[in-house]
């Protein structure tokens, strides 16, 4: 067999011998032409490929083990049992087979045959103008006519006539009645062989691997150059990167209309398998297509009970293949850290479809959310206003804030310094609501902004979005805009890609929960270490054992500020046992704030309300608790919420999904030992 460089230089040389070789004359056109004799060329080719017999001007297969080589009068005792030992001859031999035509006799095949792939003609490229299907496609000609042209393109069928003939012979038995073996056709190089059909199949273990890849948003093709890492070489994987991606359209193909069906299952699977932990709730249209899916599994309904004050409600994240909306609802566990509740997917954002998914949350969570974040959706503030009354409903101020440069200019916004002094009101987190009211009117009074629709518009809604309308409201500070959900969706998007199916979008899903888990995890096991200290009181050294690491940091910045940045106003003011105390906060412009200490009960209130807000003291109640010599944060300010491994110590829900863990744990191990 001839290897490819040979075969290029037999391609070349077979050139050379039968190049015309032209005569023309000074006083006419006519042209005397020689040809190469037969038999050298022939001779020539045999020299290079020892498949090639000069005798017949065929190629004839050789094998490593006359074994496999087929011979007339050869029983097999079925017609598949022939077929896979004529493709091992093929494999060997270095052509690929495929099944021909057949005749059959009440209901008995009686003859089968199988040929060369490469036997048969091949249509003419215009042979089927009509066919919708091909790959023509139209084109403008210099004369305004549309002209079809067909894609460039090869054809494998050169009228091989290489072939086995199988005759039906009684008492279930096949016999080879007829073997063609030579054909017309250069035969497969000892590297061409793994291009070869019959040696590119897609292993089970490959196949795993592609469906693995793809949970993390791996393509067929980077699936392909991964495995070659694995197996040591493209030779040793066994199939192209095209072969791949087949796979993959074939699955595409498999789960077709049953899409939805087979999610269903597997949420029904789930939810057996849990002991109804997993919930899941859908509806469909009067045709039976999925319109509308909400579902919320163990890990989110464990967080919820724990984390589950404040929520950020997001749909303008479109995936998937039908353009359904994916609605996660997103929160902040006690690393400071987006946790995912639950998701839904909807086909329309509308009132109807939000409310449905607000009835659901509700439903399986059995507890409203004290404070809901979202953007200016007017069909969310119908659902939450109708489903969640008594929820605290806000407006994202960035989004908000996002549309000033349209609506007030950005020129403007950018040079006159208009939007530097109103942030300073709109952001702040300290101002009374009488201290914004004025600041926001003295600021639009400043540049003749008064009169300015959209900005009078903000204002009268303003209780929807202003941090000071919502210093008293319980976490009420802990989301002020809808980033969390925006950049979840920034996260799942690395998971998932819009021409998903909803089977492949849930499996991506599950991929990018089980990566938030460990994460988790992993900030649950950083907490065993505890961190430094920075001063010597006792209360920041019980802070740093109560607290997980990323909220000490932000207790211990409190305490920090309460030695260097806080100085005492005046007396304190006693009466009934509560000690007033005014205090000078040089991080505020020396701004004043009051707190109240009650020496009896531990009990301390500031003005600034910042536990109210994000559920940890501030630097000025520390500074009062250090004048009483208090070295113990009381107990009534520790927030459960941000202590250390606060689910498993403060989540009273215990669901049981062992069944479902273990074939999970099984399959990942096997998949393990398989890879390397």
């Amino acid at each position: 067999m001839a290897s490819s460089s040979n075969q290029g230089n037999l391609h070349n040389s077979c050139n050379r011998y039968s190049d015309l070789q032209v005569d023309s004359t000074a006083n006419n056109n006519d042209f005397t032409v020689e040809c190469a004799r037969d038999d050298e060329v022939e001779n020539f080719i045999e020299g290079f490929d020892d498949s090639f017999s000069s005798s017949s001007g065929l190629w004839i297969p050789k094998v490593d083990d006359n074994k496999v080589k087929p011979y007339s009068g050869q029983i097999f005792r079925d017609i598949e049992t022939c077929f896979k030992f004529y493709a091992e001859y093929g494999r060997q031999g270095g052509f690929d087979i495929r099944k021909s035509s057949q005749k059959v006799r009440d209901g008995i095949v009686v003859y089968k045959y199988f040929v060369c792939s490469k036997g048969g003609n091949h249509e003419t490229s215009m042979s089927k103008e009509s066919d919708s299907n091909s790959d023509l496609s139209l084109v403008s000609s210099t004369a305004g006519v549309d002209v079809r042209r067909r894609r460039r393109t090869v054809t494998k069928k050169c009228q091989c006539e290489a072939k086995v003939q199988l005759k039906y012979g009684g008492f279930n038995q096949y016999i080879i009645s007829c073997f063609v073996e030579g054909h017309n056709h250069p035969l497969a190089s000892t590297s061409g062989k793994q291009f070869l059909r019959i040696n590119r199949t897609i292993s089970s273990l490959q196949r795993r691997f592609i469906l693995d890849a793809a949970k993390s948003n791996i393509g067929a093709h980077r699936a392909h150059s991964l495995y070659k890492s694995i197996a040591g070489s493209y030779t040793d994987i066994g199939a192209t990167a095209t072969d791949f991606q087949n796979w993959v359209r074939d699955i595409k193909l498999y789960i077709g209309k049953h899409d939805a069906d087979m999610l269903l299952q597997k949420f029904q699977n789930k939810r057996e398998t849990s002991d109804a932990g997993f919930s899941y709730e859908y509806e469909t249209d009067s045709d039976g297509h999925l319109t509308r899916l909400f579902w919320a599994d163990i890990p989110g309904r464990q967080s919820y009970e724990v984390f589950g004050d404040v929520v950020s409600f997001d749909a303008t994240y479109r995936t998937n293949k039908y353009g359904m909306v994916f609605v996660p609802f997103i929160g902040v566990d006690n690393h400071w850290k987006s946790v995912t509740f639950a998701s839904a997917l909807l086909n329309h954002e509308d009132s109807t479809n939000f409310t449905w998914v607000c009835e659901m949350f509700l439903k399986v969570f059995q507890q409203a959310p004290k404070c809901i974040i979202t953007d200016q959706c007017p069909a969310m503030k119908v659902a939450i206003n109708k489903i969640f009354p008594n929820s605290i409903h806000r407006y994202c101020m960035w989004h908000i804030m996002q549309k000033f440069t349209a609506k007030v200019g950005p020129v403007f916004c950018a040079e006159s310094g208009f939007m530097e002094k109103l942030n300073k009101f709109v952001w702040s987190s300290h101002l009374t609501i009488s201290e914004f009211e004025q600041g926001w009117n003295s600021v639009l009074d400043e540049f003749g902004l008064s009169e300015h629709v959209w900005l009078n518009e903000m204002y009268l809604m303003r209780e929807s979005w202003i941090p000071a309308f919502f210093r008293d409201k319980p976490m009420g500070a802990l989301l002020r805009t809808t980033s969390r959900s925006e950049s979840s969706n920034f996260f799942f998007n690395h998971f998932v890609q819009r021409g998903d199916t909803l089977s492949e979008f849930y499996i991506c899903y599950e991929s990018a929960i089980e990566k938030q888990i460990y994460e988790n995890k992993k900030l649950n096991d950083g907490d065993r270490c505890i961190p430094k200290t920075i001063t010597e009181k006792e209360i920041e050294k019980e802070a740093a054992q109560l607290y997980t690491r990323t909220m000490f940091y932000k207790v211990q910045k409190q305490i920090k500020a309460s030695c260097f940045h806080i100085s005492l106003a005046g007396q304190p003011i006693v009466a009934d046992g509560v000690s007033t105390y005014i205090v000078r906060d040089k991080t505020y412009d020396e701004k004043y704030f009051e707190v109240q200490f009650s020496f009896l009960t531990n009990n301390v209130d500031c003005s600034c309300k910042l536990f109210t807000r994000v559920g940890y003291l501030c630097r000025h109640c520390f500074y009062c608790l250090g004048l009483w010599g208090v070295e113990r944060i009381p107990h009534q300010y520790l927030c459960s919420r941000w202590m250390r491994n606060a689910e498993d110590r403060f989540c009273k829900s215990k669901f049981s999904d062992v069944m479902e863990s273990t074939n999970v744990q099984n399959i990942r191990d096997m998949s393990k030992k398989i890879y390397w």
